[in-house]
């Protein structure tokens, strides 16, 4: 999941680790979508005929649950689903998708007027969920400047709104980590010198 950028608190990580797609402690849309992600990262989806059709099975599955997610008003897990599919079409290497699905991202972002931090009132604390929430934003902030740095994409405009109050409303450092990656393109997205953005609430 953190390969993905996708942070999610202990109880719905291990319901993940476990398939669960009841729906009780995390959206069966994420189980779905990441069983397809991990195919490709792993380099598995072309290896044999079973493998093809499993990829298809899940696949299947995370477009119908992607379709019941936007009859829903949670726009927080609506743009959190979304952006997994722009990961998993960028390591896919499908050129047209990441744009299209990433501007979708930011229309439903700056729709519900989403945010690091509430315009009025303290911080909240920085529990599990506002961890989960910021990262949907800090992450959309990265994909928008990837697809442009990197693949050629437009000038990243639509997530200018929420990074500016990255920038300027939190205090921010900023750490290295190592990664270890398996082809060019896991490269290009998780380079061991990509700046990860910690976000540090002030109480």
């Amino acid at each position: 999941m953190h390969r993905l950028g996708l942070y999610l608190g202990t109880k719905k990580e291990e319901a993940l680790l476990r398939g669960d797609t009841s729906d009780a402690l995390v959206n069966r849309h994420l189980a779905y979508v990441l069983q397809v992600a991990g195919m490709y990262l792993c380099g598995a989806p072309g290896e044999s005929p079973t493998m093809v059709r499993l990829l298809a099975k899940y696949s299947q599955k995370a477009w119908e649950t992607l379709i019941e997610i936007h009859k829903t008003d949670d726009q927080k897990l609506k743009a959190q689903g979304v952006l997994v599919l722009v990961y998993i079409l960028v390591v896919a290497g499908f050129a047209a998708g990441p744009p299209l699905y990433l501007s979708k991202v930011c229309e439903l972002i700056n729709s519900a007027n989403l945010r690091f931090l509430p315009v009025y009132g303290r911080p909240p604390e920085l529990s599990e969920q506002v961890r989960e929430d910021a990262t949907v934003l800090s992450q959309a902030i990265y994909m928008e400047n990837y697809l442009y740095l990197a693949l050629g994409g437009l000038a990243p405009v639509m997530t200018t709104r929420i990074e500016r109050e990255f920038r300027m409303d939190l205090q921010v450092r900023i750490l290295r980590r190592n990664f270890v990656v398996g082809s060019e393109r896991d490269s290009m997205i998780w380079s061991s010198e990509r700046i990860h953005f910690c976000l540090i609430f002030a109480h």
